[in-house]
């Protein structure tokens, strides 16, 4: 049987972790496990890249085994491990400086002869995060950005009438240029690209320029098994050519389907590529057997179809029994970003109900977005200032699922739902719509959570209120739900992930 090596394809990672970052973790750490390397291959540039790498690892979140590499760090021509940070000062001798007092981190304007030709903004930890430069019209010329170190990482180069780039070069530590990108202003889109090596080239699309790493990368790697996660990178991986042994897996994170998001819906613009060339993959794997088997009902039984479900958060035997005993009998949570998606706006109208029937319940919302301050206008709106609270990003998901008589989930979908398996391995059952995909393949109905029809507020709060009301119900649930981990198992996880990659 030949070495196989696992190789993880995504756009980015960070810090503050979305399903998407947190799945692609476990996986590779489980691999690590199983396999002599694992790779984790991303495309975006990030402005601080390295020190996000170095506070994953020694934070703990990936494992040192798993080798991650970026195209843009990687195509550098001169790496050198940087021993000293660069101090930028914030005055300059002959330009007058103010203070942006409207920013939240350290920014100011700066002039000469009464002309505004520059603008720096620092974190707060005093490293300069860029500088912008001006011309007579305080039109931006461009902006230099600035890594961890104080070194100049990238000048972006600015359109006139959009103030957005046009023109993006990538720099060393050296200061040489490397890299340069076109960009659309109207759209932010990545176009030709110029590589300035021993060998410059020119790219006529950013694709181009990623095949192009992807190749000089994979070649050098033996048997590789590109896991490809984001759907913008499927044409891009099915057209490689020319790399011995080179197997591909397409891994579906999310719902494929477009508004009201069930079987009737049409199939989602990114997902297009994927469909149409689906036989071209090794193996697909789909988080759900609901999913897998809506799209065998659209597009035909493939053999190549698989599901491997993401495994639970693993509770100690000590912690299982903590988790069933002391909680607040009258607090609902949910984990989630405040973003459309997750509908906590279904959530917040359904808890009034609760709060009808039970006035001290309480309903805390753990988590980050854009469309904070709509919620926190509408908890307002209806009165429940007292009941509902919105609470920031929490990083002990299993603590704060303790506390709680249930959770609640109202997406209008799912890829899978890993807070699902984390509420119930904590021994918290779970109130869910029965959105696609995931609640149904995980919750089982009255025996440890409840599955209500989609948009049925009502029937949401009337299970809440049951569980907080009946201690010997949320009991009976609560012990059931810690069966997750059995279910779910990292073991049966792991055995399943080697098992297909072995067998491509």
């Amino acid at each position: 049987m030949k070495t196989k090596t696992p190789v993880i394809l995504v756009n980015s990672l960070n810090i503050v972790r979305g399903g998407l970052t947190k799945a692609v973790f476990t996986r590779a750490n489980t691999l690590a496990k199983e396999f002599k390397a694992v790779y984790i291959f991303t495309f975006l540039y990030q402005q601080h890249y390295q020190q996000i790498i170095n506070e994953i690892y020694s934070r703990g979140l990936l494992n040192k085994n798993v080798i991650v590499l970026n195209l843009f760090e990687d195509l550098k021509p001169y790496k050198k491990k940087i021993k000293k940070s660069i101090k930028h000062p914030i005055k300059e001798k002959g330009l007058i400086c103010f203070q942006d007092m409207n920013q939240q981190n350290p920014s100011y304007r700066y002039y000469k002869d009464g002309v505004y030709c520059k603008y720096k903004r620092f974190d707060r930890n005093g490293k300069l995060l860029f500088v912008d430069i001006m011309n007579d019209s305080r039109h931006r010329l461009y902006r230099n950005e600035f890594d961890f170190w104080g070194y100049l990482n990238r000048i972006r180069h600015m359109d006139n009438y959009l103030n957005k780039s046009r023109l993006d070069r990538y720099f060393d530590i050296k200061g040489n240029c490397y890299l340069t990108i076109w960009v659309n202003p109207n759209n932010n889109s990545e176009k030709r690209a110029v590589l300035f090596e021993k060998d410059p080239r020119e790219f006529e699309t950013i694709d181009q320029l990623k095949m192009y790493w992807l190749n000089e990368r994979l070649n050098s790697i033996k048997n590789p098994v590109l896991m490809v996660e984001n759907r913008n990178m499927d044409n891009l991986v099915l057209d490689l050519e020319k790399i011995e042994g080179l197997k591909r897996v397409a891994v579906i994170h999310n719902n494929h389907l477009k508004k009201p998001f069930n079987k009737e819906a049409e199939i989602k613009d990114e997902y297009k590529n994927l469909f149409n060339r689906i036989t071209e993959y090794d193996s697909v794997i789909f988080l759900t057997n609901e999913q897998k088997s809506d799209v065998q009902e659209q597009f035909g039984s493939n053999n190549n179809l698989k599901v491997i479900p993401h495994p639970a958060t693993q509770v100690s035997e000590t912690l299982k029994k903590e988790f069933t005993g002391t909680y607040n009998s009258k607090l609902a949570v949910t984990l989630a970003r405040y973003v459309p998606q997750k509908r906590l706006d279904e959530a917040i109208n359904a808890f009034k109900y609760v709060v009808q029937k039970l006035p001290d319940a309480e309903y805390h919302i753990f988590g980050f977005g854009k469309e904070k301050d709509k919620l926190k206008k509408m908890i307002t709106d209806l009165g429940l200032e007292n009941n509902v609270k919105l609470k920031d990003f929490t990083t002990d998901p299993m603590y704060t699922y303790k506390q709680a008589a249930c959770s609640i989930l109202t997406s209008d979908f799912e890829g899978f739902g890993m807070v699902i398996t984390e509420s119930l391995s904590a021994g918290t059952p779970v109130v869910s719509y029965d959105s696609k995909y995931g609640p149904s393949d995980i919750i089982r109905d009255g025996i440890d959570g409840y599955l209500v029809e989609k948009g049925s507020q009502k029937k949401l709060a009337e299970k809440i209120v049951q569980i907080m009301e009946d201690d010997n119900i949320r009991k009976k649930l609560s012990i059931n739900a810690i069966e997750v981990n059995n279910r779910f198992s990292v073991e049966n996880y792991a055995k399943s992930w080697k098992k297909l990659l072995l067998e491509l």
